[in-house]
């Protein structure tokens, strides 16, 4: 593994995992995030990790959070099609950070079924839509490590909420291809800003 990569975990997972209550900014807090990120998770020093599915691990934990909302969202297309009124659109819209509803309303995925989710989603809620879409992530992760590094990603609470998802009726070949569509859309509308 290379140094760079060894300080790098430090600086991808959110401060919330780490033994202290501010991010590591200097080197020797960055240092000592890593050797505890590492002794707490040891199959994250295996360099034969494969990277996150997609385009995923460049994205910037605002990005990557935005990620996970999308591929909510996306999961339940179809019943978002149900959300109408200009207010409720409006609405989506401020609480959740997502693109304009209408483009999240007109993906080919609204024309089939809702995967089948542990909970009700809450459409307007900021983090159900993280700790769903997480959830649906880790179902797509090909290993251990790879759940590990989606999971530092995003504050602890999230993720231990997300862990809990069991999604039965959710395939990981299923979960996959939600998370490629919510990147395709997520760079989609990075581009066109």
């Amino acid at each position: 593994m290379k140094p760079h990569s060894i300080l790098g975990i430090a600086d991808w997972a959110h401060h919330s995992w780490l033994a202290r209550a501010t991010p590591a900014r200097n080197e020797r807090a960055r240092t000592q995030a890593a050797a505890y990120l590492f002794t707490r998770f040891p199959a994250l020093a295996d360099p034969g990790v494969a990277q996150l599915p997609g385009s995923a691990e460049r994205l910037a934990r605002p990005a990557y959070a935005r990620l996970m909302r999308i591929c909510a969202s996306l999961a339940c297309a179809h019943a978002l099609r149900l959300v109408v009124s200009a207010e409720a659109r409006i609405r989506f819209s401020a609480t959740t950070g997502l693109p304009p509803l209408a483009a999240l309303q007109s993906h080919p995925r609204g024309d089939h079924d809702d995967l089948p989710l542990d909970e009700p989603l809450d459409f307007f809620s900021r983090r159900g839509l993280i700790v769903a879409g997480l959830a649906l992530a880790l179902r797509a992760a090909g290993c251990d490590a790879q759940r590990q590094r989606m999971q530092l990603r995003l504050p602890r609470d999230c993720a231990e909420a997300a862990a809990q998802w069991r999604l039965p009726c959710v395939s990981s070949r299923m979960a996959l291809e939600l998370f490629g569509d919510a990147l395709r859309l997520l760079h989609a509308r990075s581009a066109t800003c």
